[in-house]
């Protein structure tokens, strides 16, 4: 039994091992191929900038509107309270100014 568990272990070192080494050459393998690797990114990059374009411009352009079918109605009972409110407000503000305060620092 340990010494299944021990091969098991010896694999998975082997794996990662194998994995760290592959991932140790991909910046020597970009600088091999540095002006191949840019040209393609610089192509990603007009096909995902087209992509985006063509999604929040040109297609938003070319949707039709959506028209509500029932139109906003305008409530008079509400516009007078709010009214009413900021009036009661104005006043209690207008009256609290009259009050005369002694200064403090005389």
């Amino acid at each position: 039994m340990k010494r299944m568990n021990k091969n098991f272990l010896g694999i998975f070192e082997k794996l990662w091992d194998a994995m760290i080494g592959n991932i140790k050459k991909i910046p020597w393998i970009l600088g091999q191929y540095a002006f191949l690797f840019i040209l393609i990114f610089i192509l990603l990059d007009i096909l995902f900038g087209g992509f985006l374009f063509y999604h929040y411009v040109f297609s938003v352009k070319n949707a039709e509107p959506q028209i509500t079918s029932v139109p906003a109605k305008f409530k008079n009972d509400v516009y007078q309270s709010v009214l009413n409110s900021w009036q009661n407000r104005e006043e209690s503000l207008n009256s609290a100014s009259a009050i005369n305060y002694a200064d403090p620092f005389k």
